[in-house]
């Protein structure tokens, strides 16, 4: 047996000597499809660091990721939410709510994104979320209505 290699200083591209440790792939066929190039910047910045967080299928497919934890890498609540609703249209991931007891969210990835082929699918999935971000706003609305009388 040869003695291990040492290895020498990371490439430009890392920041750090254990750069190989922990990687993401994001393969053509996602970063071309047309739901992937329909959705914002954030949704598809959130999608990355979900990615990210994911552990293997020995973790059930679970990502537990909370809003505190996104607030830290700079994303906004209101954002986080809008961009988590359109992950959701477009068949990017699946959520289980946390409930009231304070229990963070638990998303999946999906693989819905792959159904979406023509501008016609993105479209229906573009209306269903604004759809329900109308039913959201409009909620709001009336719950604004509520609390000032």
């Amino acid at each position: 047996m040869g003695r291990k290699k040492k290895s020498g200083p990371p490439p430009k591209f890392a920041t750090s000597y254990d750069w190989h440790k922990h990687h993401i792939f994001l393969f053509d066929d996602l970063l071309d499809s047309p739901a992937f190039l329909a959705l914002s910047h954030h949704a598809r910045s959130l999608y990355i660091h979900l990615y990210q967080k994911y552990t293997g299928p020995y973790s059930g497919n679970n990502i537990i990721c909370t809003y505190s934890e996104l607030e830290k890498k700079g994303f906004r609540r209101n954002t986080t939410a809008k961009a988590l609703r359109m992950l959701f249209h477009f068949g990017f991931i699946s959520y289980e709510s946390g409930g009231l007891e304070h229990q963070p969210n638990v998303y999946h990835l999906e693989e819905g994104w792959k159904k979406i082929f023509t501008q016609e699918d993105v479209d229906k999935a573009m209306q269903a979320y604004k759809d329900e971000m109308a039913l959201k706003e409009a909620g709001a609305a009336q719950k604004k209505v509520f609390t000032s009388n």
